[in-house]
């Protein structure tokens, strides 16, 4: 077993996780970041349209504000918006004095990244600054365990492809892992993001919330063959959506909020997946008409330009679209730096929930991971700074024993992980009901089961794959768990069986911890409540005035 010793682990190299470890490094920390893939590769910060909402000036500010807080339905922690809306600028001036490619316009910085990878710009950016301040990587080391104790934080991981166990020893640790898109069968995300720093951080005692909340985005190319492209949002109010029978999908399900796949996701990816998937009509964006002054609305309709049209045929025909995963709301419960309840355990970007509410505000992705990345870094170096040396040949022997419960086990067939990801897109993606979920909840578990099944000790290739199986499948069940809960629509979770929006029942958070033996427990906290961030630190998140307790069923 390989085996080191960091102040700070920052686990994930993406905006968030790169942020993060800028932060305590420059507190003069040791800081490792380490990653699923070689570092900055296959994050979702490079996958991604590269695109940063801000503002310029105090108008701008209220305005950023009030768009987020409409995208939450009401659900947004009401501190971290105005974190996150008074810190962005000064987020994206840092990345200029940096180096960083990008046009700032209108107070929103665009990234200039190869179209479509936009947003390698930034991982690139934030790269050159950590290997200036002496950070340290560990590339493709999947992550299996997290151990908080009075000894500090110990991670335990396995490299891939040999599976090797690494034992690394912590006095702070920050999960800036991602989200669980690529749970679903179509997703924009990177293939690999599956929800490992969920799982990491509840079974670290960590609090998750809003895990039912997944956001689908409308607008993905689906043309035979092709990848789920974004369109840009803007670009696409200025074309034509309309399906096989010519009808118009904004005034046929009458979205008004514009630009819609930016400010109304939730209700267009419902729409479209009505037609596409439901009534089985194709759905066209013709942008045959657009004016030169409309390719370039903003940077990243400019960006694309060439691809959609040489490669995608964007000038002579309409493209066809349909939604796919996007963005997971639900996450971590955290306070206004990043801490967890956990000592020395902090969490950044989308593996921290609370800031978006019910549903995202295009654009807000990674001025989050930036913002509260910053913030989380901090503070893990802060708390470093305040932690005793501990018993690392404790800490290191733990990881070891609790290396075994992966290395025992039942190799798994490839195309489980495939039947995992078309039953959460089929009934606990865009439109859910009970008896659906409840179908989707029995198949999850009989995939967990067959993960489980004891065997002889794996190693390698078979071992990462049922260290990530296990981990998704796990995730997937909270989601759903969450899902079948609350028993109303909102923002980015719809029910069909209860279509509207419940205020009086339902204008709160659903949060899970683990109990003593691994069980889950649920607590509905009301709005009242949500915006009281967690004690960093405290024996139990649910002491005080909350109660772990469920509206009973109507």
């Amino acid at each position: 077993m390989r085996s080191a010793e960091f102040d700070v682990v920052v686990i994930g190299s993406g905006a968030a996780g790169l942020r993060a470890a800028i932060s305590a490094a420059e507190a003069g920390r040791s800081v490792c970041v380490v990653s699923k893939g070689a570092p900055g590769k296959s994050t979702c910060t490079g996958f991604s349209a590269g695109v940063m909402a801000g503002s310029a000036g105090e108008s701008q500010r209220d305005s950023h504000r009030e768009r987020t807080l409409t995208a939450g339905r009401g659900l947004n922690a009401g501190r971290l918006v105005g974190i996150l809306v008074d810190e962005a600028p000064l987020r994206f001036h840092e990345l200029l004095q940096w180096g960083i490619h990008a046009d700032l316009t209108d107070g929103y910085l665009y990234a200039k990244g190869r179209p479509p990878v936009l947003g390698e710009e930034i991982v690139h950016c934030l790269l050159k600054r950590n290997v200036a301040l002496g950070t340290h990587f560990w590339g493709r080391l999947l992550v299996a365990d997290i151990l908080p104790g009075s000894d500090g934080v110990g991670v335990g991981a396995f490299e891939k492809p040999s599976g090797q166990r690494v034992a690394l020893a912590a006095r702070a640790v920050v999960v800036a892992t991602g989200g669980a898109s690529a749970l679903y069968l179509r997703t924009d995300n990177p293939r690999a993001i599956l929800g490992d720093g969920y799982r990491l951080a509840l079974e670290a005692g960590a609090v998750l919330q809003d895990m039912e909340f997944v956001q689908f985005y409308p607008l993905c190319l689906f043309e035979p063959g092709s990848t789920p492209l974004v369109i840009p949002p803007r670009l696409a109010d200025r074309g034509r959506l309309i399906n096989d029978d010519g009808e118009e999908i904004l005034e046929k399900y009458g979205i008004a909020e514009r630009p819609a796949a930016e400010r109304a996701r939730d209700l267009l990816s419902r729409a479209l997946f009505k037609e596409v998937y439901r009534d089985r009509r194709n759905v066209g964006l013709d942008l045959r008409r657009l004016s030169e002054d409309d390719w370039r609305v903003d940077p990243f309709a400019a960006a694309l330009r060439s691809l959609l049209c040489k490669r995608y045929g964007a000038e002579k025909r309409p493209l066809r679209v349909a939604p796919a995963a996007h963005h997971t709301m639900g996450g971590a419960r955290t306070d206004a730096v990043g801490a967890t309840s956990v000592p020395g355990l902090f969490a950044a970007g989308e593996a921290a929930g609370g800031l978006h509410g019910a549903n995202r505000m295009g654009g807000n992705a990674l001025s989050e991971a930036l913002v509260f990345g910053a913030r989380a870094g901090r503070a893990a170096a802060e708390w470093a700074g305040r932690s005793q040396v501990g018993d690392s040949p404790r800490l290191l022997k733990a990881l070891a024993e609790a290396a075994r419960r992966w290395t025992n086990g039942a190799s798994v067939d490839a195309g489980l992980k495939e039947r995992l990801q078309k039953i959460m897109w089929e009934e606990g993606g865009i439109m859910r009901s009970a008896q659906g979920l409840a179908r989707a909840l029995a198949a999850v578990q009989e995939i967990q089961q067959e993960a489980s099944r004891p065997s002889s000790e794996l190693s390698g290739r078979e071992l990462i794959g049922l260290v990530e199986l296990r981990s998704a499948a796990g995730v997937a069940g909270t989601i759903l768990e969450a899902a079948s809960r609350r028993q109303e629509s909102r923002g980015a979770h719809f029910r069909e069986d209860f279509p509207d929006q419940d205020d009086a029942q339902w204008q709160g958070h659903l949060q899970v911890r683990l109990v003593s033996g691994g069980g889950k427990t649920w607590q509905f906290e009301p709005l009242t409540h949500a915006a009281r961030p967690i004690e960093s630190g405290a024996d139990d998140p649910g002491s005080g005035r909350r109660q772990w307790w469920l509206p009973p069923p109507r």
